[in-house]
């Protein structure tokens, strides 16, 4: 998590770089038309199999962080990640399925996601899988044990969370 946090600010470190600094011939522009000297940084280290920087590839199309939204891309890279089992892009991954971006909507592949990602402690997942579980949705029947479970997950978390913040 703390590598994840260090290169996302490593993100918008260069991100405010790329913006005050022309670049020559991008392969990709922001919203601004601005080249991303990151998006290229990371597209390079995402290539050669870099799981992490396949992830935050995958969430910088997805949000338009430095380059225009993406949502093909952004599920190309999230994918890539998201079976090598990174949990934020397993994460992002079931996002996009229960939200229908890219793909049609299926909520049996997004608590696919959410469930891989949650099973590796991921605290959104967990909660998202206990708020889908609470009252169902979609084909996703109601079971309240299940929502409790993932609920007592997010529970024992909530210390480690408040200590994350603090720092």
């Amino acid at each position: 998590m703390k590598k994840r946090f260090s290169a996302l600010f490593l993100l918008l470190a260069l991100g405010l770089y790329a913006a005050q600094t022309p670049a020559v011939s991008p392969p990709e522009k922001s919203q601004t038309g601005q080249a991303s000297g990151t998006y290229k940084a990371f597209f390079a280290l995402a290539k050669s199999g870099d799981l992490d920087a396949q992830a935050l590839l995958g969430e910088m199309y997805l949000d338009g962080i430095g380059v225009e939204k993406d949502a093909q891309k952004a599920f190309f890279w999230l994918s890539k990640a998201a079976k090598r089992n990174d949990p934020q892009a397993q994460y992002l991954l079931g996002s996009m399925y229960e939200n229908g971006i890219y793909v049609t909507a299926d909520m049996q592949r997004a608590v696919k996601w959410y469930t891989e990602s949650a099973k590796q402690g991921d605290v959104m997942a967990q909660y998202t899988l206990a708020l889908i579980y609470k009252d169902g949705k979609g084909e996703i029947a109601q079971d309240l044990n299940k929502a409790m479970h993932w609920m007592k997950m997010v529970e024992k978390q909530k210390d480690k969370l408040v200590k994350m913040a603090m720092r």
